[in-house]
């Protein structure tokens, strides 16, 4: 199955990602005011955006086969790749009214990120054979 997604990575692994990373942009651009207010608690909000990230940008560096050191190295790469934008989104967020610049969300993105970079990991080594090139 995975090697059908890899297949058709174009529509199955970069499309998703980029929708993904969109609609984080547009939901950490909403001023605080107009934001739904949920029973979830801030942090944990963090966590599952940033593990979907995670898991979708480690898997796209890993199907794409263009750059050989970023798929080679696909999890320590999606990981400063999600860490840099934690940062740049929390510090764009310095600039929405009612938002704010928050250590602890950076560090719950960050958490988030990894558990959905672990999971790319466990599913590449469980699923696809170490021969296979895509």
């Amino acid at each position: 199955m995975l090697k059908k997604i890899l297949e058709k990575k174009v529509y199955l692994v970069y499309a998703p990602l980029a929708v993904y990373w969109a609609a984080i942009a547009v939901a950490t651009s909403i001023p605080a005011k107009s934001l739904p207010k949920t029973s979830i608690n801030d942090k944990i909000e963090h966590i599952l955006a940033y593990f979907g990230l995670g898991f979708l940008l480690s898997f796209a560096l890993y199907a794409q086969g263009k750059y050989i050191f970023l798929k080679n190295n696909y999890a320590i790469s999606a990981l400063l790749i999600t860490l840099i934008y934690a940062v740049v989104d929390e510090i764009h967020q310095l600039l929405i009214p009612g938002r704010q610049c928050d250590i602890l969300d950076m560090i719950a993105d960050l958490a988030g990120a990894i558990a959905g970079i672990i999971l790319i990991k466990v599913i590449v080594k469980i699923f696809i054979p170490e021969k296979i090139n895509y």
